[in-house]
């Protein structure tokens, strides 16, 4: 029932970001035509990468506790993604 669980949870955080993300970049209202999507298509890649790892860690160490807390770290920093690519862009210009 657990890896079941793990498998579930962690593949809607996959396809759900991967799809929001996605929808951002191919929005048919794009706020700056100039804009560049590097950063954001990174990002995305390795929030996925990060969604992936935290699967495998959790079928290894089988721990409820530390299921929750990655679940709530995926989440956080899923919402703080934005925040952080846009402080990158503005950065690199």
């Amino acid at each position: 029932m657990f890896k079941v669980t793990v498998y579930l949870v962690h593949g809607l955080i996959f396809i759900l970001a991967t799809f929001v993300g996605l929808a951002g970049v191919y929005n048919i209202s794009a706020p700056d035509p100039e804009r560049t999507y590097e950063v954001w298509f990174t990002a995305i890649i390795i929030y996925d990468l990060l969604v992936i790892l935290s699967t495998f860690v959790q079928l290894r160490l089988k721990s409820i506790w530390i299921f929750i807390l990655s679940i709530i770290f995926l989440l956080g920093l899923f919402y703080f993604l934005p925040h952080v690519v846009l402080s990158i862009e503005d950065i690199m210009n």
